[in-house]
């Protein structure tokens, strides 16, 4: 007997496949273990991440019992679709039938990918690449992901003009041009070599598709949003910590999802580096400014403790750490420089001051 199901097809996020039952018994000397639901979803999720074509999942379910492994089967794929990995990000449409071996239910998958064998091979290269030159896997778990964070804004220009329309992690990593998936994918790759626990979320911004994801760091869950880390249009080196490890609750002010959360994000341990204006890190410590703030703030992220380290008047561009140096650069061009720990802040001349004043009025 052979039945047919047809499902949705699609590339941005929705996924598409067909189902079909099929009985042939035959002899093997594996025993099934898949029992469960949670087990079968594992199991999917092992698979796809490892973007294999074809795979069986065998199961201990007996063969009266179809109806139940593909409602099962169901079950999983539409609870991944929200919340899942890199392999199931990465999907484009998948069949599968329902076999029995020995009178237990086999599930067969085909799977199609965004990528390429090829790709995913230079993609693997990439990563290795840039997680090892860069010294990731010797970093905290939030040195990891703001490393993450600050590469992929400034390496990516959000585009769909790229390889697979910019939805996947190679368009990512190779054309430098993404739209929200390939940020999401690509963010996964490098955060899982790392060794940051990660998941691949889908949801909608505004009534539009989007993807992003989800990161555990130092043992608690919080959302990343790297495509809306980097403004628009394109500002080169610019990005920002808007939606940088945030909560649930902060995160549902402009998105939505549909998935049963396994991993809430209620920590906001970080949430005040949302607006900040110029940032940077070094050593355990957070260097920042706020809009209409005149203080410059340090933040030890060991001891969580909070300190004003001088007042500046010019809103910064940037900061950056030389040694026991922070070198302060304005909206000019021009720049100050004081040491990390508050001392010797030369400021910025009259000049500047003025300069900065006159392009206000104007």
């Amino acid at each position: 007997m052979k039945r047919f199901l047809a499902l949705l097809l699609g590339i941005l996020i929705c996924l598409g496949g067909a189902g079909y039952w099929h009985y042939n018994v035959y002899a093997n000397d594996n025993v099934p273990a898949i029992t469960t639901e949670q087990q079968l979803k594992q199991e999917v999720l092992k698979n796809l991440d490892q973007v294999k074509l074809e795979f069986t999942i065998p199961t201990k379910l007996p063969i009266y019992k179809s109806k139940e492994a593909e409602k099962m089967f169901k079950d999983v794929i539409n609870e991944i679709s929200s919340t899942g990995n890199y392999g199931f990000g990465n999907l484009t449409g998948y069949s599968y039938y329902i076999t029995s071996n020995m009178g237990f239910i086999q599930i067969k998958v085909e799977a199609y990918y965004l990528t390429t064998q090829k790709q995913e091979q230079e993609i693997n290269n990439k990563v290795k690449e840039i997680v090892k030159n860069n010294h990731l896997k010797q970093m905290t778990d939030f040195e990891k992901v703001y490393f993450v964070n600050k590469y992929l804004a400034q390496h990516i220009a959000y585009s769909s003009d790229a390889t697979d329309g910019g939805h996947s992690a190679y368009a990512a990593l190779f054309d430098h041009k993404a739209v929200c998936q390939g940020y999401a994918l690509a963010a996964y790759r490098l955060l899982t070599e790392a060794g940051v626990d990660t998941r691949y979320i889908t949801g909608q911004v505004h009534g539009e598709n989007h993807a992003w994801n989800k990161v555990k760091v130092d043992g608690k869950w919080y959302n990343l949003d790297i495509t809306w880390n980097d403004p628009m249009p394109d500002r080169g080196d610019r990005y920002r910590l808007n939606y940088f490890l945030i909560t649930d609750q902060q995160l549902a002010k402009d998105h939505t999802w549909n998935y049963r959360s396994e991993n809430p994000a209620t920590s906001k341990k970080y949430e005040f580096l949302m607006n900040a204006q110029a940032f940077t890190i070094d050593k355990n410590s957070i260097y920042y400014t706020m809009p209409n703030d005149s203080h410059f703030y340090k933040w030890n992220m060991k001891t969580n403790k909070k300190t004003v380290l001088f007042q500046n008047y010019m809103p910064l561009k940037s900061i950056q750490v030389h040694d026991k140096w922070l070198i302060l650069e304005d909206f000019n061009g021009a720049t100050a420089k004081v040491k990390t720990d508050g001392t010797n802040y030369t400021g910025f001349t009259e000049t500047v001051v003025n300069n900065w004043v006159n392009s206000l009025k104007n």
